[in-house]
């Protein structure tokens, strides 16, 4: 068994991850051995190796927090049918997905149907992103069609799955990016309106809205600029949901409209989310949004694939502060070149 394992917290992940080879790992009573086809590199692993993120690395740490396989082995108490079926890896950041084999509880999958012609690479994607967008989109607003909500980092893997999804839904969106180079994508993703930062954002989100207003309000920079601006089109009583601060700021709503508007703040973090939700909800919204993968609805681009002995040239191709798409590990050395 080969995996990638955190040796010291905060360093270059040059020196500090190092691949490993191991024995056969055992099975205790309710795990199962998943052997991975493709883990991404999110950025929430990237946090993670630095002790940044919510859950801290318990060294030596085995990294990689979510992915798609097949269930070879299952301990006792595990039902056997599941030996055989492909499964998504929930995101734990204690069992790492960078690896070819990984012991989990069998809680921590999830069994799709999907046909094995569905891409192993977006299906590996669908623990964290997907099922963000799906989350942000169904429980905080009673959004019908028609409606109108707006977003900002929609140029991120988030945000794509958001546009996906919302127009599927009839749901029209307002989005909100720093570059025209992201405009032109998140264009031709199907936002309905696109809006680049600048001078005056307020009145150009407010015209391109034509006199509308946002039912719900989609938060990932935390840069207050961009949330007053959303802020100002929302409807009274409408909420903002945080779902990342890529400026590393503390997220916020002005003072006037949190009072005299009634607007209200909320976050998302996908731990909470997978930990709160009831076991049968969860497996219906993974098995949907792993049809959609399917039928080609929802899809991130992917930049580049490694196998897990070039770790170093993949984790350098994911810090870039600039890419196209995803970069994963592919255990079974099926490279995407960059």
């Amino acid at each position: 068994m080969s995996r990638l394992v955190l040796t010291a917290v905060g360093g270059d992940l040059q020196d500090t991850v190092a691949l490993l080879e191991d024995q056969d790992p055992p099975l205790a009573p309710g795990d199962v051995l998943v052997e991975v086809d493709a883990a991404p590199i999110n950025n929430a692993d990237l946090l993670f190796t630095m002790g940044w993120f919510s859950a801290q690395p318990q060294l030596p740490q085995a990294l990689g927090a979510e992915g798609v396989g097949r269930v070879v082995r299952a301990g006792e108490g595990v039902e056997p049918t599941l030996v055989g079926r492909r499964v998504l890896i929930l995101p734990t950041f204690v069992h790492g997905t960078w690896t070819d084999q990984v012991v989990v509880p069998a809680s921590a999958v999830v069994p799709i149907s999907v046909a094995d012609r569905a891409d192993a690479l977006q299906l590996a994607m669908l623990p964290v992103n997907p099922a963000t967008a799906y989350a942000l989109l169904n429980d905080y607003a009673a959004l019908r069609p028609g409606d109108w909500i707006g977003l900002n980092l929609a140029n991120s893997a988030v945000g794509h799955h958001v546009i996906a999804l919302a127009r599927r839904a009839g749901i029209r969106t307002l989005a909100v990016v720093r570059r025209e180079a992201a405009a032109a994508q998140v264009r031709a993703l199907g936002a309905d309106a696109v809006v680049v930062d600048g001078a005056d954002l307020g009145e150009r989100i407010s015209a391109a809205l034509g006199g509308e207003r946002l039912r719900l309000a989609l938060e990932g920079t935390a840069d207050p600029g961009q949330t007053a601006a959303l802020v100002r089109s929302l409807e009274d009583g409408g909420t903002v949901v945080t779902f990342a601060a890529a400026t590393g700021q503390a997220p916020s709503v002005p003072v006037g409209d949190l009072i005299y508007r009634g607007i209200v703040l909320r976050a998302f973090f996908i731990l909470n989310w997978i930990r709160d939700t009831p076991r049968k909800e969860l497996e219906s919204v993974y098995a949907e949004l792993a049809d959609l993968v399917e039928q080609g609805v929802l899809k991130a681009p992917v930049e580049a694939t490694y196998p897990l002995r070039d770790h170093r040239a993949a984790l350098a191709h994911a810090a870039r502060a600039e890419r196209s798409g995803k970069v994963l590990f592919v255990p079974r050395d099926r490279r995407r070149p960059a």
